[in-house]
């Protein structure tokens, strides 16, 4: 809580964002793995120490640009962040965000094209160091995404940008698919049964 008339940091704000979307306090940090649903099925992902790294600057970005945890929210989150500038050496979010830009051309695609045009005149966060970030009053954390991003594929036209990241998605997206099969009995096998503990 900040003192009345102080803005709140952005380590502040992740608190309240994280317990109001009912996720634990630490993002998730202490799980092996976290659970994605785009269709029927769970998708486990391994909460590697990529992941865990990503995750750190993948929440700060929901503050900055309101979008959701929900499916939808995830999706959007997914285009906007490819497009407001790519996840730089973040190989994990460059690996979500991509099956998730596509899962989002299917799941609500108008959504996910919105997503996509608005981070064009955006930056993400991810060019900044998480603990300089958290420190932050939120104000000047939003100053930072309100620049253009000026990474290559954002010089080319929307249409051509989106073009080159969906074929990037199709190796991604298919290489995801093959690994659910050995992810999703992983972490079956992983789940506290009820009654034992």
């Amino acid at each position: 809580m900040t003192a009345a008339g102080a803005t709140p940091t952005m380590a502040q704000v992740l608190q309240e964002h994280l317990r109001g979307s009912g996720l634990p306090s630490d993002a998730g940090d202490s799980e092996r793995f976290a659970v994605v649903k785009v269709g029927p099925m769970p998708y486990p992902i391994p909460n590697t120490r990529s992941r865990k790294r990503a995750v750190r600057i993948h929440d700060l970005n929901h503050v900055v640009s309101g979008y959701h945890t929900d499916r939808e929210g995830e999706l959007e989150i997914s285009a906007w962040e490819l497009s407001s500038g790519g996840c730089r050496d973040y190989g994990a979010a460059w690996v979500l965000d991509l099956a998730g830009l596509v899962a989002g051309l299917f799941v609500c695609p108008g959504r996910t094209v919105r997503a996509f045009r608005r981070g064009r005149r955006q930056q993400n966060l991810y060019p900044y160091a998480p603990e300089e970030l958290l420190a932050m009053e939120v104000d000047r954390a939003l100053g930072l995404t309100r620049t253009q991003p000026s990474g290559r594929l954002n010089r080319l036209p929307a249409p051509l940008h989106l073009t080159v990241l969906v074929a990037a998605s199709l190796p991604v997206v298919l290489a995801m698919s093959l690994a659910w099969w050995v992810l999703y009995p992983a972490w079956l096998l992983t789940r506290e049964r009820p009654g034992t503990s």
